[in-house]
């Protein structure tokens, strides 16, 4: 839901009531939405321990920007029947669930490790090799998006 402003500080921003106020930094526009609620689900937890893992590898600054430019050419062609990748953690969440689905027998997202990944030598280690497995959509120019792990 789109939001507009009447006698609010100039950028508010945040959580007021049971409502999250942000700002979109590409078109400037004030929204609003509901605080997720999460419901008791078995999945859950194990997707917490996922995420939390994942991220635990602690990307370098080099393989981030490579995923922040492959979201900008990602979305300038972006491919039928796709949506817009809006950060970088978007495009690293949907390149590890697609390793795991590509391994399923040696990849395990809430264990996986670095020395796993160098050891298997497996197609994360660059958004380069990830394009080249089939793990993220072809973009433009991807040859050059070479940052490691």
């Amino acid at each position: 839901m789109k939001a507009t402003h009447a006698h609010l500080l100039g950028e508010f921003t945040g959580h007021l009531d049971e409502l999250i106020y942000y700002r979109n930094k590409k078109n400037g526009k004030l929204y609003v939405r509901r605080r997720f609620k999460f419901k008791n689900h078995p999945a859950h937890p194990v997707f917490t321990k996922i995420i939390q893992n994942i991220y635990a590898l602690a990307p370098s600054e080099e393989y981030k920007q490579n995923l922040q430019t492959y979201v900008a050419l990602f979305n300038t062609n972006l491919p039928e029947g796709k949506k817009p990748l809006h950060t970088w953690t978007n495009a690293y969440t949907i390149l590890m669930f697609a390793l795991q689905k590509a391994f399923p027998e040696t990849v395990n997202l809430s264990t996986l490790t670095r020395d796993q990944i160098y050891s298997q030598n497996l197609p994360c280690n660059s958004v380069k090799q990830a394009i080249e497995a089939g793990l993220l959509a072809p973009v433009k120019n991807y040859e050059l998006l070479t940052g490691e792990l």
